[in-house]
């Protein structure tokens, strides 16, 4: 196609494990010439060009004393130009993108907005927030204090006139629609449509979780109810530790039992097919947060992918597409005793049906109907010449 239009796909994370930069970029790669910016290495062999970032050095000297001091003063004060013009990363991002121009760029998360607005781009920017980032790390008093009005500042000064904006969930949807003069599209975490067959259930019915050992979603809960059940039940957890002190408590809850096992975490790309072996993914995550409150996370899509039945807590996001496709069972809460009932009243003739329900309709609930939308939200935007 002669003239491409030019997007970059700008990231702080590592870009390589961002789901919804990956399915973005896998999408635009063939229509578009693509380049990414992230963190670690060219996440798909068709983009144009990747620009790694690097990590800033720690800093020493007067130099470290502006990041320990004055960074955190600029915050304290509300001086919040400077905080982003400052910020070590900002500023090392900037330096790896200039003298490059685009068309469109789409960026993720907050933070990286007031950046992806200063560059060059002919029809702007398209900010997919991934979570409500005012209310992003809301259990840190210190963060609720210095950085939430940040990141407000960022939304009202920066998103709210990008030319397009998403978010992950309907209940974030519309809390940003109540506190800022924007209202985002909603585009889930629905994984990529894999052909998997369904597996057969045993009388031992094998659970699986997958994701972030973080305290704030409680996985106790998942352990303590697997290990003192009386169901024929085992559980495997595929987790990214960065907590150490908080995995070790994990370990020890399941000590001495046989029905647990810690697996190493896979790459994303190998997640779906490893949890096809299993019979039910469980996303049991307590609303200690807004976000958590509000989730409808990857996890939950890929155990679809997988062709697994589901046990969720009473998550309203999650809740809503379980029951619509009767994809699985709903605990009465988040606590142990209620986890361990929906275990125990659980048949496999239940996990047969919710398994079949789940490959019946992959489709419909693949990441193919939601990148969609950025597809429309990005034509839309070129159309306005």
């Amino acid at each position: 196609m002669p003239n491409k239009k030019r997007i970059l796909v700008l990231t702080y994370t590592p870009i390589k494990s961002a789901p919804r930069a990956l399915k973005q970029i896998a999408k635009f790669v063939d229509e578009y010439e693509v380049t990414t910016a992230g963190f670690g290495e060219r996440p798909h062999a068709d983009v144009v060009e990747h620009i790694e970032f690097t990590q800033p050095a720690l800093r020493r000297g007067v130099a470290g004393l502006w990041d320990r001091f004055i960074y955190p003063f600029t915050l304290l004060t509300r001086l919040y130009e400077v905080t982003y013009r400052t910020a070590p990363r900002n500023k090392m991002a900037a330096k790896a993108l200039e003298g490059r121009e685009w068309d469109l760029i789409i960026t993720h998360d907050v933070a990286t907005a007031p950046l992806a607005m200063s560059l060059p781009s002919t029809h702007g920017v398209v900010v997919d927030l991934h979570e409500y980032a005012p209310r992003q790390n809301e259990h840190s008093r210190l963060w609720r204090f210095l950085i939430a009005p940040y990141f407000r500042w960022i939304l009202r000064k920066y998103v709210a006139r990008a030319a397009g904006v998403g978010t992950v969930s309907q209940g974030i949807v519309d809390e940003y629609s109540r506190n800022f003069d924007f209202v985002p599209e909603l585009v889930t975490n629905a994984t990529p449509y894999q052909e998997l067959p369904v597996g057969d259930v045993g009388d031992t019915i094998s659970l699986v979780h997958s994701g972030i050992a973080a305290p704030a979603r409680k996985l106790e809960v998942m352990i303590e109810a697997v290990r003192d059940t009386t169901a024929n039940v085992t559980l495997d957890l595929y987790l990214m530790h960065k907590i150490p002190e908080y995995s070790d408590k994990l370990r020890a809850l399941a000590e001495g039992s046989d029905r647990i096992r810690f697996k190493d975490p896979v790459p994303y790309s190998e997640l779906v097919q490893t949890l096809n072996q299993y019979d039910v993914g469980v996303s049991i995550i307590a609303p200690t947060t807004f976000n958590l409150a509000w989730c409808l996370p990857n996890k939950f899509f890929d155990y679809i992918q997988a062709r697994l039945g589901i046990i969720i807590g009473p998550s309203p996001e999650m809740m809503r597409i379980l029951d619509e496709y009767e994809l699985g069972a709903v605990a009465a809460g988040f606590e142990v005793a209620e986890f361990k009932k929906t275990l125990e009243t659980m048949t496999p003739e239940d996990v047969r049906r919710w398994k079949q329900n789940s490959s019946d309709n992959a489709r419909a609930l693949s990441g193919e109907t939601q990148v969609a939308v950025w597809q429309k939200m990005v034509a839309r935007i070129f159309e306005v010449e």
